[in-house]
């Protein structure tokens, strides 16, 4: 006949749950959730029992969730994060006078694309706090798959499917190549610097992964010297004389306009980055969400949400 979801179980069974399974120590869920220990390890048996499965392994003092526990906890911590994401949509709709929006964007999206928006809305609803994530687009995506985000700004990668995302375009970066020496202004190609060093961002890194099939749709392979988490340290090593590197044209230009760096132009068209946003299609977009994504808008001059 095989296994029937039990669809009785009490919801309260799965919040001590999560509590159990995040810290994996009971004191420490019974205290966050003001019950005693016995009270919660009770209700992990009974949801064990109801579920007909084991969730912990217990050696001592020592608490380790099991494989059918690990599964279970993380469709339980999606729907922890969306229940709370509901409740804070719930204040918001009531007034913009309290509440949090969670964002997650790289350092650089957020210095070249995110400050001066979030400027706009403090000053138009300033009870709303803002709570930017500085992570990489890749970590992002998974903060936001879970729930612990509203939206997040990352760096687009081409033909990829962000399942149940929903993405919507906000404007590009252009890159440009530089050095901290003179160069020949005449266009060069690629392959010409192929021997000098290469400075660039840390290979899990969408722009990297760009480049990487930038260089090999060339013929060539893309080979750093140097790799770094941050654009901010990439122009910084480079304006060192460490090497050459991509940067974004945008953080770059004061330094080129000054003669501090100089661009390499190159024959092979250099791709730009485009930029994002990301939703999570599950979860509501509250409405302090809303008004910033109006703004954000407005200050980069595109629709969003087929506006």
């Amino acid at each position: 006949m095989g296994y029937v979801p039990n669809h009785t179980v009490n919801f309260e069974l799965y919040k001590i749950f999560y509590y159990a399974a995040s810290s994996l120590n009971f004191s420490k869920a019974a205290s966050t959730l003001h019950v005693t220990q016995s009270a919660v390890s009770q209700a992990i048996k009974s949801l064990e029992s109801q579920l007909d499965i084991a969730l912990f392994y217990r050696q001592g003092r020592n608490v380790t969730l099991t494989y059918e526990g690990e599964v279970l906890f993380q469709h339980v911590e999606k729907a922890y994060h969306f229940f709370r994401s509901a409740e804070n949509a719930i204040h918001n709709i009531k007034s913009l006078d309290e509440g949090t929006i969670f964002i997650g964007a790289s350092d650089t999206i957020t210095r070249l694309f995110l400050i001066d928006s979030i400027k706009s809305f403090h000053l138009q609803y300033p009870k709303v706090k803002i709570s930017i994530n500085n992570r990489p687009s890749s970590r992002s995506i998974e903060k936001l798959e879970k729930g612990e985000l509203d939206i997040a700004i990352i760096n687009v990668m081409p033909n990829f499917d962000y399942e149940d995302l929903e993405l919507f375009p906000l404007t590009t970066l252009e890159h440009v190549l530089v050095s901290s020496a003179p160069v020949d202004p005449l266009q060069v190609h690629l392959s010409d610097w192929l021997e000098q060093p290469l400075v660039s961002l840390e290979k899990k890194s969408t722009t990297r992964r760009i480049l990487e099939a930038y260089y090999e749709n060339n013929g060539l392979e893309m080979k750093p010297a140097f790799e770094f988490g941050s654009f901010d340290v990439v122009l910084e090593a480079i304006h060192a004389g460490m090497g050459i590197g991509f940067v974004p044209k945008r953080i770059a230009s004061d330094l080129i306009g000054s003669k501090e760096l100089y661009e390499i132009k190159i024959v092979e068209p250099i791709p730009s980055i485009d930029i994002g946003i990301l939703i999570n299609k599950s979860k509501p977009i509250s409405i302090a969400t809303q008004k910033y994504l109006e703004i954000l808008k407005n200050n980069e001059g595109k629709v969003i949400f087929g506006e």
